[in-house]
């Protein structure tokens, strides 16, 4: 049994870095970015196994060793809101895998300075390994913290930094790591996985939709749509019809910053599409093939005009999602130049 057999695809990834452990030569920092969806947390879990020599944090992107954890602190007497909503600074296995996550969808500087002072301050021969998930959520603060440690890192810790906006990453930061790109995955991968999963029947929409991504498909194939996608074919069915401002933004308003960013990126591809369904494209260059018939119900709505500014909008907001703009206000921004792009369109 591989430690990597939960990584759907990324073999060309899982090969390098297993040649880099033998050789002795990984670097002790590394930044695995790419969509969310792709594999890097269970392929982050499988080289720190590789790393210490056993299994850590369980083999399913440590969603086992993670309800352990919540069933502990319920048992301690810890409400289940607060040990959903908060999460712990640190989650260890045996004092050798270290694993940081988001507390109330934030990487906070108290997380590393734990960490630190209370584990890594100490030497040890045998090999320490460090995941640090969804590093985009992290501030300056956290950040040059980070910056500090991975700059003279203790000796034998390895450093395994997890980002699904590599944009936000400092520059300093990047050039201390070994970068490791994700990308798509094949249709032939993805389907072959899932049918191992049990998930079986006619994938071809669900493989269309999700572009490569074994999450992404997974959850169609599964649910038979996305939320966000969903939500964000409310929202282009709506602005034609003049709902009213405060209906669309109270939709969106409970969505964090990265559920606000996949849900940009979602209008975009709708965006697209509609445009090629304007030209007669056929089902096969769709990104959102599901969603053909209800894009065909509006398209009298969006002209070339209009829907080129959800392109232009949408790019503008995802760059203010990663210099920290109130998501709300960056949603009430889209939603206004959309609805004028769409005015004037039509005069």
């Amino acid at each position: 049994m591989s430690y990597f057999d939960q990584v759907i695809g990324q073999r060309s990834i899982i090969t390098h870095l297993t040649t880099l452990v033998e050789r002795g030569t990984l670097p002790h920092s590394l930044l695995l970015y790419g969509e969310q969806g792709l594999g890097k947390l269970n392929t982050a879990i499988g080289l720190a196994s590789l790393l210490i020599g056993r299994p850590v944090f369980s083999p399913d992107g440590g969603a086992t060793f993670l309800e352990a954890v919540s069933s502990a602190r319920m048992t301690d007497g810890e409400s289940e809101k607060k040990t959903e909503a908060e999460g712990l600074p640190l989650y260890i296995d045996h004092g050798e895998a270290f694993w940081l996550r988001p507390m109330k969808s934030v990487l906070k500087v108290e997380q590393w300075y734990e960490l630190l002072t209370s584990y890594l301050g100490r030497t040890s021969e045998s090999r320490r390994v460090v995941i640090v998930e969804d590093f985009q959520t992290a501030n300056a603060v956290m950040a040059n913290a980070m910056l500090k440690t991975i700059e003279e890192p203790p000796a034998n810790v390895f450093f395994l930094i997890i980002t699904n906006q590599i944009a936000t990453v400092l520059p300093t930061i990047k050039s201390r790591c070994m970068l490791v790109p994700f990308g798509p995955v094949s249709d032939t991968e993805i389907a072959t996985a899932l049918a191992k999963e049990g998930i079986q029947g006619d994938l071809r929409q669900a493989l269309g939709a999700g572009q490569g991504n074994p999450a992404l498909v997974r959850e169609l194939a599964l649910k038979g749509s996305l939320p966000l996608l969903e939500q964000a074919m409310k929202i282009m069915e709506g602005l034609p019809k003049r709902l009213f401002f405060t209906q669309l933004s109270l939709q969106t308003e409970a969505l964090n910053r990265d559920d606000m960013r996949e849900l940009m990126g979602w209008l975009r591809l709708l965006a697209r599409d509609m445009m090629a369904l304007r030209v007669g494209a056929p089902d096969e260059v769709l990104q959102c093939p599901l969603q053909k018939a209800r894009m065909l119900a509006i398209l009298d709505s969006w002209r070339v005009k209009s829907l080129l500014a959800v392109e232009r909008e949408t790019l503008a907001a995802e760059e203010a999602l990663r210099l920290y703009v109130k998501a709300g206000l960056v949603m009430d921004g889209v939603l206004i130049a959309l609805r004028q792009a769409l005015k004037e369109d039509t005069q």
